[in-house]
């Protein structure tokens, strides 16, 4: 169990294929996967989906299967996105009463991270490592300030800070990311203008061949602990 309130847990996973995680799927959860046409969207989906319930479990250090995961849009009341919140159940009384953590998922080709904490909301993101960024991204995504950045690495590097800021107060991309101003992404992450309170936000590379932000709202120093998990077909 993690005891620290400042503490923030990180876990991340390889994709599996949809079809070994079937059996540690929920059936909403199977349900839904079933909707993906494309597979290696649904083995990501699949994927996340698995090592969130895992990761909450494994705050208090019970099984999967004895997290409930529950998304809810503020704004069109949908189940199937809005921020994810996790609750016990078929767990021991002292469980039973012990705080939920907050959670936050993302998920990109190849790579699915989970990070869960009490310190306050909490949002990750994670973006593959590409080449070139599409035509037009900086007149959706950056400030004009940030439109300067110097190369394409830059400029990811400040979109998956924006998406952990906007998944951490619980709004995604329901703002314009344009109207949130961070520094430049070549430098150590900051936020020039945005969310009033106090935040953490760093930089969080799973793998090579990605790029990742976490964002807090914590008041205090935060310590991130990283864990990698093997996906199976069982727990």
């Amino acid at each position: 169990m993690s005891d620290d309130a400042l503490t923030v847990e990180v876990h991340w996973a390889r994709t599996v294929s949809a079809d070994v995680l079937a059996d540690v799927l929920t059936r909403a959860e199977r349900e839904r996967t079933a909707t993906v046409q494309n597979a290696e969207s649904r083995n990501a989906l699949a994927s996340s989906l698995v090592l969130a319930r895992t990761a909450v479990g494994a705050w208090v250090g019970v099984d999967a299967d004895a997290v409930e995961l529950r998304r809810r849009c503020p704004r069109c009341g949908s189940r199937v996105h809005g921020r994810p919140s996790a609750s016990w159940r078929s767990v021991p009384d002292d469980v039973h009463w012990t705080p939920v953590p907050h959670v936050s998922l993302a998920r990109t080709a190849g790579t699915v991270v989970v990070a869960t904490t009490l310190a306050g909301e909490v949002g990750i993101d994670v973006e593959r490592r590409i080449e070139r960024m599409f035509v037009g991204f900086d007149d959706v995504v950056l400030a004009a300030a940030e439109a300067r950045a110097v190369d394409d690495e830059a400029r990811l590097r400040t979109w998956v800070r924006k998406e952990a800021v906007l998944k951490a107060i619980g709004r995604g991309l329901d703002v314009d990311p344009r109207t949130l101003v961070l520094g430049p992404g070549d430098e150590p992450p900051r936020i020039e203008r945005g969310p009033v309170g106090p935040w953490h936000l760093q930089d969080l590379d799973p793998t090579g061949g990605a790029i990742g932000a976490l964002a807090v709202g914590a008041d205090g120093p935060v310590s991130v602990r990283v864990t990698q998990v093997q996906l199976t077909g069982r727990y």
